[in-house]
């Protein structure tokens, strides 16, 4: 055994923290408690040792390197503080790129390939970056008290996949003297719970099949094609359970994380996708890239160099294979053909019909680039993405029966779709929190009980159930 498996694996007899497991839930409730027990005196000390007790479930080694990266940040930051200078910017940024790089790529040169890239290391590493940035820029005041600082880095409800949220907001949060909000808390409870459902009961399911088909080389035609669809809803509902369960288990304990997913998929092009996906790191690269290089302000040249940068290191930071860098470029090449093509008719057709009638297009054609552009993001190299397109153009009629799916099965898959597709159009439209917080008591209740039978029945109990991590938790 590796002396790295060691600390990886240990320790043993601690269950993980994963956010779909019991052990989870019953965590936050005590944080919640103890939080609201004791108030604003203490909230902060009960918040550092939950954080430290989640991340060292899952590996004393993931506890580590968080500690080591925020404590050498901690100490930068009175440093750059003193002297607000570039080179002591990055020399305080630096060591948070290199990890991140030397992790997310050693594979390609074969070097320690038993060390596994620590637990939300691209979340918490962003973080970081971003607070020394803002203390130079005079965005956000140092912060000297240690235990505030390191409440902010090792945040346990997005530590590990997001959202990527600011210091200056979340410090303001936790300095201020909390009221109890019953309906702000209530609230939180209920984003949580709808996040687990959207996890285990929607795309878990729609994990399942998807592997059946994406798993099966006997396949071709239309149902590959269906799996191809399929892994698009996956990723999205996989990442959106996540923000929502992360976004909920924070109002519980009393902070407010920004919104991470605003319907995306009801998107008429990429740079609108990329407003309503993964708003974090969208506003993250925004401010701390794309605006610093420049952004639009130096000529059409240089702004479409920073387009390609930006999505240059979005594919970076999103994996550790040359795929995701393709991934990363083939987004920033089409969001610029697409502003080329569009430009020109910006604002200047007026009739209604039309503009919906371009809209709906609109949306499918970005579906479409965005779920095929989704495989060169699953798989490991082009060459499996090519088998997966040849697949595809061989002729095959759509047959649940081939896949593997009995009619009940299939049934079950056509309502998980239909529920995405309709909650993602309200969504888009309403605050469905709001909105539910406003119904008769009795009529929430019904529906807090049907969310926990349906999550039981189809859910825990159900053949697609497993405890499987997030796609985005080890990124």
């Amino acid at each position: 055994m590796y002396i790295g498996d060691f600390f990886y694996e240990f320790p043993t007899s601690i269950p993980q923290l994963t956010v779909t497991t019991y052990y989870y839930i019953i965590f936050i409730f005590i944080c919640f408690l103890l939080s609201r027990i004791f108030n604003s005196i203490f909230r902060p000390y009960i918040l550092l040792i939950a954080s430290i007790f989640f991340l060292y479930t899952f590996g004393i080694i993931n506890l580590l390197f968080i500690l080591i990266l925020a404590l050498y940040a901690y100490g930068y930051s009175f440093i750059l503080n003193k002297f607000r200078n570039k080179a002591t910017l990055f020399f305080g940024i630096i060591p948070s790129i290199l990890l991140l790089l030397f992790f997310k790529y050693k594979g390609l040169f074969n070097i320690y390939n038993n060390l596994f890239m620590p637990l939300g290391l691209s979340f918490y590493s962003f973080k970081i970056i971003s607070y020394l940035i803002d203390i130079y820029k005079n965005n956000c005041p140092l912060e000297r008290n240690p235990i505030y600082y390191f409440d902010y880095v090792l945040f346990f409800p997005c530590v590990t996949a997001g959202p990527i949220n600011k210091a200056n907001l979340f410090l303001e949060e936790i300095k201020k003297k909390e009221e109890f909000d019953y309906r702000d808390s209530k609230n939180g409870g209920f984003q949580l719970m709808m996040g687990l459902f959207e996890k285990v009961v929607l795309c878990d399911y729609i994990a399942y099949v998807c592997n059946l088909i994406l798993n099966n080389n006997t396949l071709t035609g239309m149902n590959i094609l269906l799996g191809v669809f399929l892994y698009s809803f996956n990723i999205y509902l996989d990442f959106d359970a996540y923000s929502n369960i992360a976004i909920g288990s924070a109002r519980l304990l009393g902070f407010h994380l920004p919104k991470n997913f605003n319907s995306p998929y009801l998107s008429r092009n990429l740079l609108e996708f990329w407003d309503r996906w993964h708003i974090s790191l969208s506003t993250w690269l925004k401010d701390y890239i794309y605006i610093p290089l420049g952004g639009s302000k130096k000529g059409l040249f240089r702004k479409y160099l920073n387009i390609m940068i930006v999505f240059l290191v979005s594919g970076i930071w999103h994996g550790s294979t040359i795929n995701f860098i393709i991934w990363g470029l083939l987004h920033g090449l089409i969001r610029i053909i697409e502003e080329l093509i569009l430009s020109p008719f910006k604002d200047k057709i007026k009739n209604k019909f039309i503009i919906f009638i371009f809209s709906i297009f609109g949306i499918i054609t970005n579906f479409i680039i965005v779920t095929f552009l989704w495989l060169i993001f699953k798989y490991d190299n082009m060459q499996e993405v090519f088998n997966i397109i040849n697949l595809i153009k061989v002729p095959g009629n759509l047959n649940f029966e081939l896949i593997g799916l009995t009619y009940n099965e299939t049934i079950w898959l056509f309502i998980v779709i239909i529920i995405t597709i309709i909650f993602d159009i309200l969504r888009n439209y309403f605050d469905m929190l709001e909105v539910y917080a406003k119904q008769f008591i009795l009529f929430r209740w019904v529906g807090y009980i049907c969310l926990i039978i349906v999550f039981l029945i189809f859910g825990v109990y159900g053949d697609s159930f497993n405890m499987s991590d997030f796609i985005y938790q080890w990124f």
